[in-house]
């Protein structure tokens, strides 16, 4: 029987979401600040993490019937979304069914000089959950540039 953090989850709520990336984050960068270098593949997995959660949040919000749908119940046209919520990992695709999004930070990009919209699409080419399986070892300060990156377009995501 599960309990605590490995119970079940029931449906997912955004605002929900956005704590618990808050709260990866804040482990990422506790993790920087050991500055072991051995340390610095997970404060890269936990800051991709964060983005997933956010991306997520942002699609539960899009697509709440779909989100609370039963995996025996979603219907083809559905099932890409569903899966994106629920099963997959891939950033780059959650960010593609989030136009609204891409034009808000587009927007922001230009209004504020800083490219979120950019900054995002790079960690949601490179991001993956492979990660958490590499025997490569990142060097800190990589990891470092990408907390900073994700430091920087989390809020926007929220």
């Amino acid at each position: 029987m599960a309990h605590g953090i490995f119970e079940k989850q029931g449906i997912l709520k955004p605002s929900a979401m956005k704590t618990v990336a808050e709260r990866r984050f804040e482990d990422a960068a506790a993790l920087r600040k050991t500055e072991e270098h051995a340390r610095a593949n997970g404060v890269a997995y936990l800051v991709g993490f964060v983005i997933e959660i956010l991306l997520k949040a942002k699609l539960v919000e899009k697509f709440p019937a779909i989100a609370r749908t039963p995996r025996h119940a979603v219907k083809d046209d559905q099932r890409k979304v569903w899966s994106l919520i629920w099963r997959r990992h891939d950033l780059d695709d959650m960010l593609a069914h989030l136009s609204e999004l891409q034009a808000f930070l587009i927007r922001k990009s230009e209004r504020e000089g800083y490219n979120y919209y950019e900054d995002l699409k790079k960690v949601c080419i490179t991001w993956t959950i492979q990660a958490r399986y590499s025997s490569r070892t990142m060097l800190m300060v990589e990891a470092t540039e990408l907390l900073e990156r994700v430091r920087k377009l989390k809020e926007s995501l929220k």
